[in-house]
């Protein structure tokens, strides 16, 4: 029977491996690994996952760390369904799955890029309000998320709460942002998505007040980025541990911000053409006026590089 492995990092997304039975797969660091995993606890070749009709084991190659099954260091041990795996410490999960399971997931990932890329066809006409609402329920729904902020470069350099959504006891409507401050700095400082799966373990926002208060388990915060510059976050998080955000939802939530970028982005050049063409008087400059005038607006760098904004909580 199949098996799957699923990785649980703390600060990246969950992700999950389908092993078939017959085979041997090598875990480690090395990028070249049947399974790789991108942890320093790691060793290059870490261990080696087998299945064959009699059942799945797992041999340390010699790791620095150890491999544990169930809390128990071994160099070759039995793998049941539903065990727990630390590979020098990167948590992970075991389970027996079936042909039809395997099946089933890989229609599973199509449906969900199917959904995420029909949910982008629709958010195509709609003025950046409606764009925004839309956005953050999808990111929440896709995401298995509890609730979601949309926060945009204002005045200042600072981000604003432009949308938010979620359940009890986070309320829609809220003007403020009440998620993790950590995380935000994070993705603007990097530029890159900041996912934790459990947020009360990262090093980096471990301490950080609102993880602490709020209870936040996993989040996700990825930049709405443009050219020449930030937009904002979208940012979506829950209360529930153990790997909520898996790389597929970070892949959805990059192609919905990367979406909703570029259409914000085309509704800001549109407002600064506007404001143009309403402070000069058309007759009083001659059609090259016009273009160099135009020119120099566009050329303009009104939103902050990454790393500028800070949020307003």
């Amino acid at each position: 029977m199949p098996g799957k492995l699923t990785l649980y990092p703390s600060s990246a997304p969950s992700r999950s491996f389908v092993l078939s039975e017959g085979r041997e797969y090598v875990a480690g660091r090395d990028p070249e690994s049947d399974v790789p995993l991108e942890d320093p606890r790691v060793s290059v070749r870490h261990a080696r996952l087998s299945g064959a009709e009699r059942g799945w084991r797992i041999r340390d190659l010699d790791s620095k760390n150890g491999t544990f099954v169930n809390g128990v260091r071994g160099e070759e041990l039995d793998l049941s369904d539903e065990d727990w795996l630390s590979f020098g410490g990167l948590l992970a999960r075991f389970e027996r799955v079936s042909d039809e399971h395997v099946a089933n997931l890989s229609a599973l990932r199509t449906e969900r890029l199917r959904t995420s890329a029909e949910l982008s066809r629709e958010m195509l006409g709609l003025d950046p309000r409606a764009l925004l609402r839309r956005l953050i329920e999808s990111a929440i729904a896709l995401a298995g998320a509890e609730r979601g902020f949309v926060l945009i470069v204002g005045g200042q350099g600072r981000l604003q709460t432009e949308v938010s959504f979620g359940g009890a006891p986070f309320p829609s409507g809220m003007d403020r942002f009440a998620g993790s401050v950590g995380a935000v700095e994070r993705a603007l400082a990097t530029g890159k998505p900041v996912v934790a799966a459990d947020a009360k373990s990262d090093a980096f926002l471990a301490k950080r007040r609102s993880v602490i208060e709020l209870g936040i388990g996993a989040l996700a915060c990825v930049p709405l980025s443009a050219p020449n510059g930030v937009l904002g976050v979208l940012y979506v998080d829950g209360r529930r541990e153990g790997g909520t955000f898996t790389d597929l939802d970070l892949e959805i939530l990059e192609a919905l911000a990367e979406h909703a970028s570029l259409v914000l982005a085309g509704a800001e050049v549109g407002r600064r053409i506007r404001k143009l063409a309403d402070d000069t008087p058309q007759d009083a400059v001659s059609p090259s006026d016009w273009r160099e005038a135009l020119a120099k607006e566009l050329a303009a760098t009104p939103l902050p590089p990454s790393g500028a904004a800070s949020p307003d909580a």
